[in-house]
């Protein structure tokens, strides 16, 4: 069991690429962004990505990076926040982890996410809330539940930490 990855899931500004790198120390794994990955490998960034070429080409390249995962040895993995919501992407990571949903209320998502513009689905607040609610849905899914607010990055780390150890994730 503790070969597999941890995969963070959760919704726009809700820690995944903050507390990735502390948990990955922590478990003394390496730490992967998803997002990071899709935009070095594509010389862009998602923003570009999702201009040019459109969101449906974004996701396909999300799979497609996602399930070259398993060519790495047990890492932590940031997923953006929409690759938990296609089937395919959640039988893979099924297959080689386990999932820790970084819970956050909608309202800290959008003081969080307010004024960036480096987050396209971020730009409508209707759109945003919308998302997140429909989202929601599938995060529900995951294995771990961690609720965010009102917590460090180090003590939603030592949370992940604690529940994965119930899972025999050392």
């Amino acid at each position: 069991m503790s070969a597999r990855h941890i995969f963070l899931v959760g919704f726009m500004g809700s820690g995944k690429s903050t507390a990735g790198p502390l948990l990955a120390k922590l478990l003394d794994r390496d730490f992967h962004d998803l997002d990071e990955i899709i935009e070095k490998e594509e010389h862009m960034s998602i923003s570009e990505i999702f201009e040019s070429k459109g969101e449906d080409h974004f996701r396909d390249l999300e799979s497609h990076c996602l399930f070259r995962t398993r060519e790495l040895p047990p890492a932590v993995i940031a997923l953006g926040g929409g690759t938990f919501v296609r089937a395919a992407n959640r039988d893979f990571i099924a297959g080689h982890g386990v999932t820790v949903w970084l819970k956050i209320p909608l309202r800290l998502a959008q003081a969080r996410c307010e004024g960036m513009t480096n987050r396209p689905l971020a730009r409508n607040p209707v759109q945003f809330e919308r998302l997140f609610y429909f989202r929601e849905g599938y995060y529900r899914l995951t294995d771990v539940h961690i609720d965010v607010e009102g917590k460090s990055p180090e003590q939603i780390c030592t949370e992940a930490q604690e529940k994965l150890r119930t899972l025999l994730i050392p």
